[in-house]
Order: structure tokens, then C-alpha cells, then sequence
């Protein structure tokens, strides 16, 4: 059984915010660098040690934009190639057919999620996927999937332990298991692996139930 965390979680609140050079100019085709911060609310219980929840650190890339060097910064090492080879021939922003049969409708665009970091007192206690949800869910207008890289240097995972003074198969060994973690909770959230990329539907049933599903339980605890 998951133990309670230190705070209410129905008393978490999402922060969002875009960052941009205050000389760029608008473009809708432009990869916009997103920053998703939860934290416990001014008027939730909660010691000041351990108001801070979660750090999401996303880029929302246009299908429609072709390939341009300078995206790489916002974008990640290995996003501009997977857009590259997800969007259809054309200019309309289309995925390729076995994509298309089944990420839902909505804006040409594809939340990248470069980081993702669980604060570590608020680990162990089921909250990071459905903070993951909750977070991804502030992107519905904007962009119809998301993407996620699960291997080499992709998102952080919340309660990654240390490996310092481990020997070579030791780290191994421990980078396999986190790889089997980020899969599992990807997969549970509507993430389907496509290319060395976890691609899930924003509006999928699987992403709206881990939102969904902790409230009962946590409305019911006492958190006095």
C-alpha cells in the first residue's frame, strides 16, 4: 500500500509558463519552450520544505515547420529527428498512417517532454504519473500527442538513485530497471513506443483515468 504523502494532493497547484527572448517575434510555427512547476498552494497545510512537488520542462514543436538547425536548442538532441520521421509527406502537419490511426484530433503539434523531475519527498507515494497527467492535460489546445524518450539522455526520472562508486555492471544493471520503471508508467499512461519514442494521444482514455483516478481516494484521508 502507497503511504500518504506530506502534504494533500488535492491542495497541488500547476504553474505554467512559457519562456521566450523578449526580441522574438511571433510564430506560430516556432518551437515554444514550456516550464510546468506544481507546488502546494499558499493556503494548503504543508511545511515550507516540501511545498515544492514536480518540475515539467516541455517544448511544443509545429508538425508543419520543416527541418531548421536552431530548433535543436529548444528541441533536444533527439527530437528534431523524430519529428522528421512522424509527420507525413505534405505540408498539412499529418502523421504517418499508423500514427494517425490513432492519435486523436487536435492542433498540429507535438508536446516534447524534455524533463520531468519528482521532488524527492514526494516520491513513493503514486503521485508522479498522475502529476505527469495533469501536467500534460494544460497542453490539450495546443498539440494532439505528446513524446517521450525513455533511453539515453531523455527526461529525468523522479527517485533515480545515486550511482556514484557503483562498478560498470552495477550501473548497468541499475540503468536497466529505471528504463523497465519510465516504460511501465509511460505504458500505463496511453504511451506506445514508436521509434525509440513513447508517443501517447492527449486525449487518450488512459491519460484522462490517471487524472481521474487517486481523487476518491484522496479526498477521503484526513489531512488535519
Amino acid at each position: 500500500m502507497l503511504s500518504a504523502p506530506p502534504a494533500n494532493p488535492m491542495s497541488v497547484e500547476l504553474t505554467v509558463l512559457q519562456r521566450r527572448a523578449w526580441w522574438q517575434l511571433d510564430d506560430e510555427h516556432r518551437p515554444e519552450a514550456w516550464e510546468v512547476t506544481a507546488a502546494v498552494s499558499e493556503l494548503g497545510l504543508c511545511a515550507p520544505e516540501v511545498r515544492h512537488v514536480a518540475d515539467l520542462s516541455v517544448t511544443v514543436a509545429d508538425l508543419r515547420r520543416g527541418r531548421v538547425a536552431l530548433d535543436a536548442v529548444v528541441l533536444g538532441e533527439w527530437a528534431p529527428g523524430f519529428l522528421a520521421h512522424v509527420v507525413s509527406d505534405g505540408d498539412g502537419g499529418s502523421l504517418l498512417p499508423e500514427l494517425e490511426a490513432w492519435v486523436g484530433d487536435g492542433p498540429p503539434r507535438v508536446v516534447v517532454v524534455r524533463r520531468y523531475e519528482l521532488a524527492a519527498a514526494w516520491r513513493g507515494h503514486g503521485l508522479g504519473p498522475v502529476l505527469l497527467a495533469g501536467a500534460l492535460a494544460a497542453f490539450l489546445p495546443l498539440a494532439r500527442l505528446a513524446a517521450f524518450r525513455v533511453t539515453g539522455p531523455g527526461p529525468a526520472v523522479p527517485g533515480r538513485p545515486r550511482s556514484t562508486g557503483l562498478g560498470r555492471a552495477a550501473r548497468e544493471r541499475v540503468a536497466e530497471r529505471l528504463q523497465a520503471r519510465r516504460t511501465a508508467v509511460l505504458e500505463a499512461l496511453g504511451f506506445r513506443p514508436w521509434g525509440g519514442v513513447h508517443v501517447a494521444d492527449l486525449r487518450s482514455a488512459e491519460l484522462a483515468d490517471t487524472r481521474q483516478g487517486p481523487l476518491e481516494r484522496w479526498e477521503r484521508l484526513d489531512w488535519h
